[in-house]
C-alpha cells in the first residue's frame, strides 16, 4: 500500500503542476544555470560548448515546464549564448552560411525535443491523472465493501439474535403447554378416570359385562393419562426447574433407554446449580444429541459427560455409530451444511458465549461444548436453592408438630 501511494507521489511530481509563472521561472532558471555552467567551462567545451548546455537545459524545461516555457527559455538561450560566448554584442551571431545552418539545425532538433517532451508530458499527466481516479474510485469501493460487509455482520447478528429470541419463546411456549397439559387437561383424565371407576364399582353386581367394557375404557384413559404426562414432561420436564438438571437428566435417560433400546452411560460431575435459562439450554442440546443419535447414528451405546471447572462447563455426547467423512466434518465447521436441530444447538450455545465442536473418526461421533460460567451467579443460584430447602424442612417439622 505504501509503495503505491509512493509511485502516485512520483507521478504527480514528475511534472510541474501550477501556475504558468511558476513554470516558466523554473524554465528560465534552468537555462540560466546552463549558461553559467557553459561560462565556467568555456576553456574546455569551446565556443560549440553553448549547443550542450542549452540542448540539457532544453530538454530539462520540455519535460517539466511544458511547451511554452521549453521554447521561450530556448530562444532566449541562443540568443544570450550567441551574446556571450560565439560574438559578444550580437545576439545573431556571425551571419554565416554555415552559422545559419548550424543555428537552424539545432533550433530544429531543440523544436523536436520540445514536442516529444510535451507529448510524453501530457502522457505522463493524463497517466497520473486516471491513476488518481483509479485510486479513488479503488478507495469508494473499499468504503462501500467496508459499508456493505458491516451491513451483512449487522444482518448476521440480527438473525442470530432473533434466532435465539425465537429459541427462548419456543422453550417459554413448551413450558406453558407442559403446564397446561399437566394442570388442566391431565386433571380433567385424572376427574374422568375417578368417575369411571365409580361407575364400574356400581355396575359390577348389576351387568358384569358392561363393568367389563367400561373398564376397558378406563384402562384406555389410564395409558391416555400416561402418554399425556409423558408428552407433557417431553415438552418440559418439571424436574428441570425443582431439582436442577441432573435430577432432569437421569429422568430424560431412563425414559429415553425404555422407548429407544439405545444403553445410555450419564457421568455427571456438576457441582453448582446454573441459571435456569443455562439449564434449559444444556438440556435441549443433550436432548436434540439424544434424537439424533437414535435418528442417523445407528449406535446401540451413547455417552453423556458434563463436567464443570471454575470457569466453564464442558459436555460431550458420544456415539459408537456410523460418524462422518472429512468433507461432512469441514462443511459442518464452515457453517455450510447445518441441519436445524445442529444449528439450533450451536445459537442456545453460542447465546451463552460458548462454543460447539462435532468430531468423528469415521466411527462414532463426538459433540462437544464449552459454556463460561458465572460463579457468582451459580453460588447465589446454589445459596438460594439451599434456601428452599431449608425452608421446606422448616415447614414440614412445623407440619409434623401441629
Amino acid at each position: 500500500m505504501l509503495d503505491r501511494q509512493s509511485a502516485t507521489r512520483a507521478f504527480t511530481l514528475d511534472t510541474l503542476e501550477g501556475s504558468k509563472l511558476k513554470r516558466y521561472a523554473v524554465a528560465l532558471l534552468a537555462m540560466t544555470a546552463a549558461l553559467a555552467l557553459q561560462s565556467l567551462f568555456q576553456p574546455v567545451l569551446g565556443s560549440s560548448g553553448h549547443f550542450l548546455s542549452i540542448f540539457a537545459a532544453t530538454v530539462l524545461a520540455a519535460w517539466y515546464c511544458g511547451l511554452g516555457p521549453a521554447a521561450l527559455s530556448t530562444t532566449l538561450g541562443m540568443l544570450a549564448a550567441n551574446l556571450l560566448f560565439v560574438s559578444p554584442y550580437k545576439p545573431l551571431g556571425s551571419i554565416t552560411e554555415r552559422n545559419l545552418v548550424r543555428e537552424l539545425l539545432f533550433l530544429l532538433i531543440c523544436a523536436a525535443i520540445i514536442a516529444v517532451g510535451e507529448s510524453g508530458r501530457r502522457a505522463l499527466l493524463r497517466l497520473g491523472r486516471a491513476h488518481e481516479t483509479l485510486l479513488r474510485s479503488r478507495t469508494q469501493l473499499k468504503f462501500r465493501v467496508r459499508q456493505k460487509t458491516a451491513q451483512l455482520q449487522q444482518g448476521n447478528r440480527d438473525l442470530r439474535d432473533l434466532s435465539v429470541r425465537l429459541l427462548r419463546v419456543q422453550d417459554d411456549e413448551r413450558r406453558r403447554i407442559a403446564r397446561d397439559l399437566h394442570d388442566s387437561t391431565g386433571q380433567a383424565l385424572t376427574a374422568l378416570k375417578l368417575e369411571l371407576a365409580g361407575i364400574e364399582r356400581e355396575l359390577a353386581p348389576r351387568n358384569p359385562r358392561l363393568a367389563l367394557r367400561l373398564a376397558s375404557c378406563i384402562g384406555d384413559a389410564r395409558q391416555i393419562s400416561d402418554e399425556l404426562r409423558t408428552i407433557s414432561y417431553l415438552l418440559h420436564p418439571p424436574l428441570l426447574d425443582e431439582l436442577g438438571l441432573g435430577s432432569a437428566l437421569r429422568w430424560y435417560v431412563d425414559g429415553f433407554e425404555k422407548r429407544c433400546g439405545i444403553a445410555i452411560n450419564l457421568e455427571l460431575d456438576i457441582t453448582e446449580r446454573q441459571t435456569p435459562e443455562m439449564e434449559t439450554m444444556l438440556f435441549r442440546v443433550v436432548q436434540e444429541c439424544l434424537i439424533n443419535i437414535h435418528r442417523h447414528s445407528g449406535s446401540a451405546v451413547a455417552s453423556i459427560r458434563l463436567s464443570q471447572t471454575e470457569r466453564q462447563l464442558i459436555m460431550e455426547v458420544e456415539d459408537e455409530g456410523r460418524g462422518m467423512n472429512a468433507d461432512e466434518l469441514s462443511a459442518i465447521a464452515s457453517g455450510e451444511t447445518l441441519g436445524v436441530g445442529l444449528r439450533g444447538m450451536r445459537e442456545r450455545i453460542s447465546d451463552f458465549g460458548g462454543e460447539l465442536e462435532v468430531l468423528s473418526t469415521g466411527q462414532g461421533t463426538k459433540v462437544k461444548a464449552a459454556i463460561p460460567i458465572d460463579v457468582r451467579s451459580s453460588r447465589a443460584i446454589q445459596a438460594q436453592a439451599a434456601a428452599d430447602v431449608l425452608s421446606a424442612s422448616e415447614i414440614a417439622k412445623r407440619a409434623t408438630a401441629n
